[in-house]
Formats: structure tokens, sequence, C-alpha cells
């Protein structure tokens, strides 16, 4: 007994007639003929009886039609949602994750345009983790894609720069900071500061870039931009940290320019990356985002007046 057994049983019930189920089946009719036969063979009953040149469901072939439709139905509607999963005409489904700081602003601007230009019949289901486990929950297959902070190398997952946030200064108003017109690496040399964890991807590039400029008294112990700004507006320790929309406008707080040095004046720039598996075979829908975003919002390697720091 096979599927298109029982969808060849399905239509004879219907027609009641071989000759015109054969032809709405698109096949022979002594193949519909044989292919019932079977049926009738494997169940052990008898499905049809013969009605002139009709045929006609017999008491145990009306109770197996039900089970039957029952059982199509559900299977046609399955497979309808499979597809719509797979994107086998315009739709389909795509589970992306991504890190807090890109998920109010650029991350919905990224579906939105693809929406608008590709497929907007695509449905996206968006949850927000931290890097380092939401690459885990990558390489499980929990999310079709990611935009996360690049931590340790993976020769599985796929990374695409797309998104850079700059690295500024945050700091008091009565900090020796808030008069200066902008701050470059050198001013950080003997001044004490207070950024990100080091146990985060960001908090390990910025205590990279902090380590160039030979500071030696900072305070790695904060995971968001809320609280860094917080701290920065109630102590004299000004916050290295990045300039998102999560930073919050707090009365008393001033945004500085970080610079590599006073001639270049180059900014410092964190990337983010959509991150997927490589090497593992997409739905047709999550292959278009992927190539769309790959196309339309690759970071080049070079950032005019700019420097990354992952």
């Amino acid at each position: 007994m096979n599927l298109a057994q029982l969808r060849y049983f399905q239509k004879l019930a219907d027609l009641q007639h071989y000759s015109k189920a054969a032809k709405e089946l698109n096949i022979a009719q002594p193949s519909l003929s044989s292919s019932i036969s079977s049926l009738e063979k494997e169940l052990g009953i008898p499905l049809f009886q013969k009605v002139g040149r009709n045929v006609r469901l017999t008491k145990y072939g009306r109770e197996f039609l039900t089970y039957i439709n029952d059982g199509l139905e559900r299977i046609d509607a399955g497979i309808d949602i499979m597809h719509e999963y797979a994107g086998t005409s315009s739709g389909g489904h795509i589970d992306i994750g991504c890190i807090m700081t890109v998920q109010a602003l650029h991350v919905p601007r990224i579906i939105a345009s693809y929406k608008r230009e590709i497929s907007p019949d695509t449905s996206f289901e968006i949850k927000e983790e931290p890097s380092t486990p939401l690459l885990e929950s990558l390489r499980c297959g929990a999310y079709d894609a990611a935009f996360l902070a690049k931590g340790e190398d993976d020769e599985s997952i796929s990374y695409i720069p797309a998104i850079a946030q700059k690295v500024v200064v945050r700091t008091n108003e009565n900090s020796p900071f808030a008069d200066k017109d902008f701050i470059t690496l050198q001013d950080l040399e003997h001044a004490d500061l207070i950024t990100y964890k080091k146990t985060i991807p960001l908090g390990r590039a910025i205590g990279d870039l902090l380590e160039k400029a030979h500071a030696t008294s900072v305070s790695y112990s904060y995971l968001d931009e809320s609280i860094l700004a917080g701290f920065a507006a109630t102590q004299p320790k000004p916050a290295i940290m990045l300039d998102t929309v999560y930073a919050p406008k707090i009365d008393g707080l001033v945004i500085k320019e970080l610079y590599d040095n006073e001639v270049d004046k180059r900014n410092f720039h964190h990337r983010v990356y959509f991150a997927y598996d490589g090497k593992k075979r997409h739905t047709r829908c999550v292959e278009r985002f992927i190539e769309f975003v790959k196309d339309r919002y690759a970071l080049d390697q070079c950032l005019p007046n700019g420097v990354f720091i992952d």
C-alpha cells in the first residue's frame, strides 16, 4: 500500500467510473484497475462493486473512505506547511537569532528590505540571545541564521560581516574627558575606565584595543550599554562602549568620539556578523535570504575613516 494507491482510491470513489478517474489521474485505466485490485487484495476486502459501466463503494469502501479522506487531508496540510517552510514558491519561514544591540533597528530593517524587494510572503521569527549561546543554538539547528559577534572559529559556520557599530566614550559631565572635543587612544592610557566583560566577544575586542592603548586601569564588569551608561553617569570613570539605541540618554552624560590619533581621526567599529551553517542543506527560502544578505549587506574589508576592532 502506498500514497498513490490511496489517492487513486479516493478519486475512483468520487467519480465511480474507472475511465473518468484514470483520465483525471493521468494514468492508464489498466494501471488504475491493477492498483485498486492490489489494494483490495492487501486489505482482504472488496472496496468497490460493479454497477453497469460504473462502480459503487461497498459498505467497507464507504467506511474506508472516511479514514482516507481524513488522512489525506492531514497529509496534504502537512505537505503544504512544509512547502511554506521551504519557500518553494515565494514564501517560506526563517528562524533568526540575534544579539540585543541589533534587534531594534538593524535586523528589522534588513528583514523589511528583504520582504519588500524579494519575498513579501516569507515569515520570520526573531529571538534574542548573547553571542556565545546564540552560536551554540545555531550549531544545534535552532536557528537558520544569526546576527552575532564573532567568537571562536568553527569550520562549519560561515561568517559574513554585515553591521558595523561605532565605539564611543560616554562620560560624566564633571569628568576631565567632558571638556575635550574628542578622545584618542593616548588619552586612555592613564584613565580609570569601565567597559564590557571579557566573557563576551565584544568585551574581548575592546580589551585588545585598550591593551594597545596601554590602558591598565580598566574594569571589565558589564554586559550591555544601558548599565554602562548608568555607571558612567554616576561616577567619574568613563565608559568605552558601543553607540547603540540601548544606551539611554541620561542627564549629565556626554558622548565623545574615540579616535586612533589626533591626525587621522579614525573611529573604531565593532562588527556584527551574519552567520549560518555553511555545511548544512538549507530550505530554498533560507538560501534566498542568505544570498540577499551577502549581496546587499556584506561590509567591505576596509572602512573609510575607520578601523574594525574584531
